[in-house]
């Protein structure tokens, strides 16, 4: 007898019932946790994990970022103020401008970077894989001006909280050597070091202070030493990294906020005086900002600004005017400032190329090293500065800048490989080349010259130098004496230094030998200073001075 044929149901009916069952399951597992006791405000558990730690991330780049309430604006909003329609319509409407047009952040880079720059807060977690900290891009050759100016020091220094670049001075000038030493830091290199350590996107530079170390060439027994450069403020003090056995991170989120708000006056600290000029710098006395309005005025802006630099350069290359000796160093990164400007004409660009090259064809074999070979733009070259007051008359010095910045992982081990690399609220760049050269050059040169143990005196020669003599005075000095004086009689020349003596040290041990020491002050600013005898007396300044055919004691 033929078999009956077997019905959808016969074939099916095992799988039917194991996806009934199934079902119910599922529906049971749904409503038990979705709708049962373990719901709360009609969310499931994995919805309020999910709440909590979306809550708990808010709350976390809140803190990190949190900054002063603003003051309540009274003037009309644009787009219709807090009309929710008229704002949707800005932001999804047909002509919407965008999140950069909306939010009215700027594409251009201000002083070659966002100043004041933009606060990114670092509070991602810790994943597989964490990062060491980003290497400081090294400064590039620096460039070194000086003189003799009249500054008008403030009674006391500023607080950096609130302070806006202007300085009161007391109102009594006051006459100082000085130097500034100058150099650039490549940003697009140090963007590509920020993205080797997956530092997140807009990291920058946050400038804590720019350091100095000169070498004193007059006397070769020295080495690098640390400059104590002059800044407008009253430099902050850097918070603790522990208080009561936990990141102070109140403290550091604080420090890092005002070093930001003051990052001008920080990489490039003003001095109390319109007589003392910058280094020749790109960018350094102006804002890389655009204020071109249409595109031809724009190449007009950047081929004038190529035209300044080349100028610059052909000046440094023959010693004229602010030069007052040829500078290869300022005419090179003059030339190069001027080749990188995007936007001018191309004859201009061209003309700037072949003045780069003749330069560099120019250059010691000695300093062809420290040259980048590549051109970059100069508003992605930032201009830091630092000052010394504290030089001597006559000497001649080298000198190498570098920078510090704020660690923005500082209190944060769980994002290092390193996590001792918390522990530092500060990193620090690589010193840049030494620059050249530098002679410090004055009207007044004082020299210790001889010693009297029993009379517990020094003798200290001043030279007056004019246009048409060079006059040597001794004056005989114990301690708390001044270091010259105006003379009443014969030339009545002012051999006044401005200095005094505070101390005289007949047994001054230096390199294993004695000598005698006489340090001395400047009241002006209190900074302290030391003659040695043996070094005076072969100091090839002094032996020049005293050559000169119309010295006369």
């Amino acid at each position: 007898m033929a078999k009956k044929s077997a019905s959808f149901i016969d074939l099916h009916a095992e799988k039917i019932v194991v996806g009934v069952c199934a079902l119910v399951m599922i529906g049971a597992v749904v409503y038990g946790l979705g709708g049962g006791r373990f719901a709360m405000n009609d969310k499931s558990t994995g919805e309020l994990c999910q709440s909590v730690e979306e809550a708990a991330d808010l709350t976390r780049q809140a803190i990190a970022s949190a900054q002063p309430k603003p003051k309540e604006s009274t003037t009309p909003q644009p787009g219709g103020g807090d009309d929710p329609v008229v704002r949707l319509a800005e932001w999804f409407g047909g002509e919407a401008k965008g999140l950069i047009k909306i939010a009215d952040v700027s594409t251009q880079l201000a002083r070659t970077q966002p100043y004041p720059m933009p606060y990114v807060p670092i509070v991602a977690s810790g994943g597989s894989t964490r990062r060491q900290l980003a290497q400081c891009i090294a400064p590039d050759v620096p460039i070194v001006s000086s003189g003799r100016s009249s500054f008008n020091f403030p009674a006391e220094k500023p607080e950096l909280q609130g302070f806006d670049g202007r300085v009161q001075g007391t109102g009594k000038p006051v006459e100082k050597n000085w130097v500034s030493v100058a150099a650039q830091v490549d940003l697009t290199s140090q963007d590509a070091n920020f993205r080797a350590e997956s530092y997140p996107e807009g990291s920058f530079l946050e400038v804590v202070q720019v350091h100095l170390q000169r070498k004193d060439q007059t006397d070769p027994r020295r080495g690098w030493e640390d400059v104590e450069t002059y800044v407008s403020y009253k430099p902050p003090t850097r918070p603790p990294m522990m208080v009561n056995g936990a990141p102070n991170m109140e403290g550091m989120v604080t420090f890092r906020s005002l070093i930001n708000t003051a990052a001008e006056y920080i990489a490039r600290p003003r001095l109390p005086s319109d007589a003392a000029t910058l280094p020749a710098v790109p960018f350094l006395d102006e804002s890389p900002r655009s204020t071109a309005q249409t595109p031809d005025e724009a190449e007009q802006e950047a081929s004038r600004r190529v035209k300044k630099w080349m100028d610059l350069a052909k000046e440094a290359l023959a010693g004229r005017r602010k030069f007052k000796t040829p500078d290869l160093d300022a005419a090179y990164l003059l030339a190069r400032a001027a080749a990188g400007t995007v936007g001018a004409r191309a004859k201009d660009t061209e003309d700037a190329r072949k003045l780069l090259a003749e330069i560099k064809a120019k250059m010691p074999k000695g300093r062809r090293p420290d040259l980048q070979d590549q051109v970059r733009s100069p508003d992605r070259l930032m201009p830091i500065v630092a000052h010394d007051l504290n030089v001597e008359p006559g000497h001649k010095y080298v000198y190498r800048i570098r920078y510090e910045v704020y660690n923005v992982y500082a209190g944060n081990p769980g994002e290092l490989a390193n996590p001792d690399d918390a522990r530092r609220l500060t990193i620090f760049s690589g010193w840049s080349p030494a620059s050249g050269p530098v002679e410090v050059t004055s009207d007044t040169y004082f020299y210790l010259t001889k010693a009297d143990r029993a009379k517990k005196e020094v003798t200290v020669s001043v030279f007056k130098v004019t246009r048409r003599e060079t006059r040597r005075k001794d004056y005989r000095v114990q301690v708390g004496d001044a270091i010259g004086r105006k003379e009443t009689t014969g030339s009545k020349l002012n051999f006044s230094t401005g200095l005094e003596c505070v101390d005289i040290d007949f047994d001054r041990v230096v390199d294993g030998q004695k000598d005698v020491s006489m340090i001395y002050v400047d009241p002006r600013d209190n900074s302290l200073g030391e003659r040695l005898l043996s070094r005076d007396k072969k100091d090839k300044s002094f032996q020049r001075l005293t050559e000169a055919k119309t010295a006369a004691r």
